[in-house]
């Protein structure tokens, strides 16, 4: 017999696989407006993009709170000490084990995804701040000597 609270985490789980994929979505589009955008400074759109992926994590942090409290069920229910796929194993039927196997495992691979996207995203925005404070560096420079030659010559 299926465990419900199972599938209420399997399914679970699929909703934040469906936020996680927006979110590498959202990623893919920042590192490409990064890649675009080198030379230039950050564009606007990153911060747009900043703020929509706050949101799939805001949406995806309710989720896991969900999750975190079916699974406490399921270790009370199940008798288990810990939410682990070795310790359900035994407890499920064989099917519905595969299923939250796969999920787990999508996720996991749906993270690392994220994860190095990320990397690669914040690389290009610690260049892009970088340029902006040399450029900035240079800018109050130019103004200081500026500002000395006319005190100067005021003399």
């Amino acid at each position: 017999m299926k465990n419900i609270l199972i599938e209420n985490i399997i399914h679970n789980f699929e909703q934040q696989r469906l936020l996680c994929e927006k979110m590498v979505a959202s990623a893919q589009e920042q590192l490409e407006i990064l890649r675009q955008a080198k030379k230039a400074g950050m564009p606007s759109q990153v911060m747009d993009i900043m703020a929509e992926r706050q949101k799939l994590l805001d949406d995806l942090q309710e989720l896991e709170v969900e999750n975190r409290a079916l699974q406490q069920q399921v270790i009370s229910e199940l008798e288990i000490n810990e939410f682990t796929l070795s310790k359900l194993k035994a407890k499920l039927e064989s099917e519905q084990f595969a299923n939250l196997k796969e999920m787990v495992n999508q996720m996991g691979n749906i993270l690392k995804s994220i994860s190095e996207i990320d990397d690669q995203n914040q690389l290009l925005m610690k260049e892009s701040l970088a340029r902006v404070n040399k450029t900035k560096t240079q800018v109050n420079n130019q103004q200081a000597s500026k500002a000395y030659n006319q005190a100067k010559n005021l003399k």
